[in-house]
């Protein structure tokens, strides 16, 4: 749909919550319906739901009130079609429950709104935005017919969300974001941002050799002050720009593969207590100093493998790394992308004024009305 994208993230979309397709993987899943699960709720068992009053208020916005029952066969419908694992359904239930709730109320103050304001679909944007919407869904090898038809709450039940999602779309279009004008003059002040930031990276850029060179130099007189010397977790604290500085340049205990390998070769090869020439990484500039090894260790009876470990420090001046461009949008791209970023702002702004002047009740406390 036309600005789809600011629709969702504002209205946590009912077409998401009670017609989401039935997914394949769990890649599939709009992250909003995530379920995080505590491992204790996987191992401890199961406790039978109490029932509840079917015909409880959940929710209600000016009097329109959203029944417990109701809600139960969207949250049912979804928990089904993702195949919820039974130690789960418990918290995934609480979390469809307030997904639901919340659904209701943004879709209800909406659709009230686009009433009030006489906003109507005509058969032309409808078939503009079903074409929009069939168009991103063969990404998908699917149609919308497809997608009516497997959502869990029925095709007939899909097709009217979908229709009034619509609505809403056309509702903050002509409201809010077809208001949003940006001028070709802030337009062209953020390219010229745009062209001389990429001008100063392309100067550092430019200077790199000569930047690193200086930087190669820096950690050459550390090693020269150390061969004549001076305390290695002095110098560290001193200078090295990693944050294990701040504890001497201790790295503590690691094994093969925790380090970038030219790190790596170079600490687990040091004789005890000397430092390295200077080791280069794509972090910059290092002078390692190794402390302690440990052999590996097979495993015996209940005691596990050990693998061969060692316990280092370092002192790290960073390289600079060249930097890529930022491509330069053109105009209309800019204006664009700069009304987009304006309506997320604007159509936010919008609902919240409707929900000042709404009566909004809920049993779900933590829901952000």
């Amino acid at each position: 749909m036309k600005c789809t994208q600011v629709i969702l993230t504002t209205l946590l979309c009912a077409l998401v919550v009670t017609t989401g397709c039935k997914e394949k993987t769990d890649e599939a899943a709009p992250s909003n319906d995530k379920v995080e699960v505590p491992q204790s709720a996987v191992t401890a068992p199961a406790k039978p739901e109490e029932p509840k009053d079917p015909n409880e208020v959940v929710a209600s916005i000016n009097g329109v009130k959203y029944i417990r029952k109701d809600m139960d066969e969207v949250v049912n419908a979804i928990i089904k079609a993702r195949n919820v694992p039974a130690e789960q359904i418990a918290m995934a239930r609480e979390h469809f429950e307030k997904q639901a709730a919340y659904s209701f109320i943004m879709k209800s103050l909406l659709m009230a709104q686009a009433e009030k304001e006489g906003i109507k679909l005509t058969d032309e944007l409808r078939k503009e935005q079903t074409d929009k919407v069939e168009e991103q869904l063969k990404a998908q090898d699917k149609t919308l017919a497809d997608y009516f038809k497997e959502s869990p709450m029925g095709e007939e039940r899909a097709r009217k969300e979908f229709e009034e999602g619509m609505l809403i779309d056309k509702l903050l279009t002509d409201k809010v974001i077809d208001k949003i004008e940006i001028s070709d003059a802030d337009a062209n002040k953020q390219i010229e941002e745009l062209t001389a930031a990429n001008k100063e990276l392309e100067e550092n850029n430019n200077n790199l050799d000569k930047i690193n060179a200086e930087k190669k130099t820096k950690i050459e007189d550390l090693k020269k002050q150390l061969a004549d010397g001076a305390d290695f977790e002095e110098l560290a604290k001193a200078n090295s720009e990693c944050p294990s500085g701040q504890q001497g340049g201790s790295l503590g205990e690691f094994t093969r593969g925790q380090m970038v390998k030219p790190f790596e070769d170079v600490a687990f090869a040091l004789e005890l207590n000397k430092v390295s020439d200077v080791v280069e990484t794509d972090f910059g500039y290092h002078l390692i100093k190794t402390t302690a090894k440990s052999a590996a260790v097979e495993a015996s009876g209940d005691t596990p493998a050990k693998p061969e470990s060692v316990t280092a420090s370092h002192i790290l001046i960073k390289s600079e790394q060249a930097q890529p461009m930022q491509e330069i949008p053109s105009l209309e791209e800019l204006k664009k992308d700069m009304k987009n970023e304006k309506s997320q702002a604007a159509v936010q702004e919008y609902i919240e004024a409707l929900k000042k002047d709404a009566k909004i009740e809920t049993i779900f406390k933590d829901l952000p009305l």
